[in-house]
């Protein structure tokens, strides 16, 4: 029975943070399913991405750290901080595209903090695709930020 009891506690624990660990956030009048949770396998987001192969320092840059917050940087202006989630199913599955050679395209619901050009409203929520291409070794984000997966 207590083997019974500590596998049903397993059980709901397990799903319990599963749960807490999608959200639903609308955007644009759609209501979409996210998880904060980065799977070990799509760690390779997460980085520096510098925009047409710059070099370290070289702006506009988009930065995604693994507390899922970063900084997105338009055109001639200063970043502005980020908070990132995952697109997902409703069991926290994220939803990946995949292509040829371990090729896969993930969705990130963004959400701007303070920004000091005011283009993009604080508190506000935006999509951004980001493709990993292993078996180039390279990562790109907005069509134009790129960074090295293995450097």
């Amino acid at each position: 029975m207590k083997k019974l009891f500590a596998v049903l506690l397993l059980m709901f624990v397990g799903l319990a943070s599963q749960a807490q660990a999608i959200e639903k956030i609308e955007l644009d009048g759609t209501v979409y399913t996210v998880t904060k949770k980065i799977p070990e396998e799509m760690k390779y987001i997460l980085g520096e991405y510098q925009y047409e192969w710059g070099k370290k320092g070289k702006e506009p840059i988009v930065l995604l750290t693994d507390k899922n917050d970063g900084v997105f940087q338009p055109h001639m202006v200063a970043p502005i901080p980020i908070t990132f989630w995952l697109d997902c199913d409703e069991k926290g599955v994220v939803r990946k595209k995949t292509g040829i050679n371990g090729r896969y395209q993930v969705t990130l619901l963004l959400k701007y903090g303070e920004s000091a050009s005011k283009n993009y409203a604080t508190g506000t929520y935006d999509l951004m695709g980001v493709t990993v291409v292993p078996d180039e070794n390279y990562a790109v984000i907005y069509g134009e930020r790129y960074k090295k997966l293995n450097p």
